[in-house]
């Protein structure tokens, strides 16, 4: 590849899961932002959160600062990463960005919020989060894919998006 790409999109949204496999496909390395967080704080998001969304953001900056320099890889990025704008030049830099757009209400059935620190067994929170970042989603998003069917068929287009854009 001669970029990586880069997945962002809402909490729940298949980023992780599209990426480890499209990685599989492509034979290029993949990097979880958020476990590539955990595994070098020692501690896991929500731990880290305990100190504060700021001291959150920072870290997840940092950590995006350091990935943002690597090659041929998949980077699936934590929901909120695009509210700092410094993340998403960063990753332009050397990448294409790809929105995985879908559906909230489907999202809401299907997310563990127990495990997420900004929604805290309260699924409702959602909503508010993705009135908030769906604009910056679709700003730093270079194309939109749909997650709607099932994710081998997401996994199809963003292998179509590449290879129209010669990126393979």
């Amino acid at each position: 590849m001669n970029k990586n790409i880069v997945l962002i999109g809402m909490p729940g949204s298949g980023k992780s899961t599209i990426g480890y496999r499209l990685s599989k496909i492509l034979d290029v390395n993949f990097v979880d932002v958020d476990n590539y967080i955990e595994k070098k704080e020692k501690n896991t998001i929500s731990g880290l959160f305990e100190n504060g969304e700021k001291y959150f953001r920072n870290i997840e900056s940092k950590c995006i600062e350091e990935i943002s320099i690597l090659n041929n890889t998949i980077i699936a990025t934590g929901g909120g990463a695009v509210t700092n704008k410094a993340n998403m030049v960063l990753l332009k830099q050397n990448s294409i960005i790809i929105y995985i757009n879908r559906d909230i209400k489907t999202i809401m059935c299907s997310i563990d919020d127990s495990t997420r620190p900004l929604l805290k067994n309260k699924k409702e929170k959602l909503y508010a989060l993705y009135i908030e970042r769906e604009p910056l989603y679709k700003k730093y998003g270079d194309f939109e894919v749909k997650n709607d069917k099932d994710i081998q068929s997401t996994i199809n287009q963003i292998l179509e998006i590449i290879k129209e854009e010669e990126i393979i």
